[in-house]
């Protein structure tokens, strides 16, 4: 029997859940499932929960190295990823305070040669309704995003962009670029770069010693390193993934930092009432300014997520009892599930403990899908363990198959989210880009076709990249028939 054999069957058996006894005490609850989560491998990272800045749990999980065999403490440093959106936040509200900007002025007011439109102002930037886009896309960007280490390198691509609505403040679209943008605005006003301007006064005033703006190819002591793990159970780092810091996140801190940083911000240390009254509103949805902002356990839970290859990070804060949850993971897509099950626990509601992921399950059951007749088949084999209610569950794991060599699993798959998902244009590309590589150009082609006609019919926001993706096709198909 080989290792990925053996890991099928401790997969199928961990995949019976148990109801959580009442009698235990919430720290062994919290323990019990970060257990169970480290037994699956789904988890690697530190978790900390505290109510009134008293700290009740906190933990370290896995690797911070898995090539020297380096755990983590509860002291390593973590990419926060997105959760560096709320320091540009109060930063931007810090200038506010001293006169120094007004956040309902237009972005062009503070930045002269911004030439996406004078209707933008600092607040459609701070709660994502600019229109802005994410600089990320910019294929000079994926070509080497090492070499776009300052704010200003970034203005360039940000520049180019074309905005996703016409009317500022008309509909929530998540910005990295917006965020760029406001890093540029506290640099123009301060005559400081961002690093130093957040360091002196945000991280040194709330005492965040361990909290720092570092790149990848830099050497920082106890810093984890991130891992995405394949289908098979593979770890790969994610250094060639990995992105500069910025006023769009990416920054490094533990989670003692940031519970420092929880407890500045009941305080005046950092903003005032006023300020944070605004910030910690919701507006079109569960976000107002720079922090995410939900109704949950009577509450208002207010922080902010944050995920990239190899990074998974949450943070919420409860105002009402006071409670505070971080998680910080070299894992991706994690963290806020961890997270909900610690509120889970402190709020006493009934859950069950982690079972394996849906991407784990269909890996496990490989063999047995492989062998169903039918697509109306292999969905009701998984239905009866997994609800399949977004098309990005069989995507993913398509993909993953695709990247091991199981190139005829994947097109099952995709073939599958295509009947599941008929109206999305995106699994049309998927299925297509699969058919592409199993070098099934006719069925390639009729794909592409049909994800550009669904955008199309459903103004699908990415219906210049389907079409860009098509035309390409078209002329690698031309170049293979030259040379026939």
């Amino acid at each position: 029997m080989n290792t990925f054999q053996k890991s099928k069957i401790i997969l199928i058996g961990l995949f019976f859940l148990t109801t959580v006894a009442k009698s235990q005490t919430i720290n062994e609850k919290i323990d019990e499932v970060m257990q169970r989560y480290t037994k699956l491998d789904q988890f690697s990272g530190t978790v900390l929960l505290a109510k009134d800045g008293e700290i009740l749990y906190s933990k370290a999980f896995g690797d911070a190295n898995k090539s020297f065999g380096i755990k983590n403490k509860v002291d390593t440093k973590f990419n926060i990823a997105s959760m560096g959106k709320m320091f540009t936040g109060v930063a931007i509200f810090q200038l506010q305070e001293r006169g120094k900007l007004d956040i309902n002025a237009p972005v062009i007011k503070y930045l002269k040669n911004f030439p996406l439109g004078d209707k933008i102002t600092i607040y459609h930037l701070l709660s994502h309704t600019s229109g802005l886009g994410s600089y990320m896309r910019h294929p000079d960007y994926r070509a080497d995003r090492n070499a776009f280490k300052k704010i200003d390198d970034l203005l360039p691509l940000i520049y180019e962009e074309e905005l996703q609505f016409d009317t500022p403040g008309e509909r929530f679209s998540y910005s990295n670029s917006g965020m760029i943008i406001l890093g540029a605005i506290i640099e123009k006003l301060t005559g400081q770069s961002y690093s130093d301007y957040i360091t002196k006064n945000i991280f040194e005033p709330a005492k965040m010693y361990d909290t720092e703006m570092r790149c990848g190819d830099e050497v920082v002591q106890n810093r984890a390193t991130g891992y995405m793990r394949s289908i098979s159970g593979k770890f790969h780092n994610n250094y060639s993934k990995s992105s500069p810091p910025s006023s769009d996140g990416g920054i490094l801190s533990t989670i003692g930092d940031i519970l420092k940083f929880d407890q500045a911000l009941y305080s005046s240390i950092l903003i005032n009432n006023t300020s944070k009254e605004k910030m910690f509103t919701a507006l079109k949805v569960t976000y107002g300014l720079a922090f995410q902002v939900e109704e949950r356990q009577g509450n208002k839970v207010v922080g902010h997520s944050g995920g990239a290859p190899g990074i998974s990070t949450y943070f919420s804060r409860y105002l009402k009892d006071k409670y505070t949850i971080i998680v910080l993971s070299n894992y991706d897509r994690i963290a806020r599930n961890v997270a909900h099950y610690i509120e889970y626990i402190v709020y006493g509601k009934k859950y069950k403990l982690p079972r394996p992921t849906f991407n784990q399950f269909v890996y496990a059951n490989m063999d047995n899908i492989d062998t169903l007749g039918t697509l109306e088949d292999i969905n009701d084999f998984i239905k009866k363990d997994y609800s399949i209610n977004h098309p990005q569950y069989l995507n993913i794991a398509a993909y993953e198959f695709m990247n091991e060599g199981e190139v005829h699993f994947a097109i099952k798959l995709f073939k599958l989210n295509v009947q599941l998902f008929s109206k999305e244009a995106n699994v049309y590309d998927s299925l297509g880009e699969a058919y592409e590589k199993n070098e099934q150009y006719d069925l390639a082609l009729k794909n592409y076709e049909k994800a550009v006609e669904v955008a199309t019919e459903h103004s699908h926001r990415s219906l210049n990249s389907f079409k860009a993706t098509l035309e390409r096709f078209k002329e690698k198909v031309n170049v293979i028939k030259t040379i026939k």
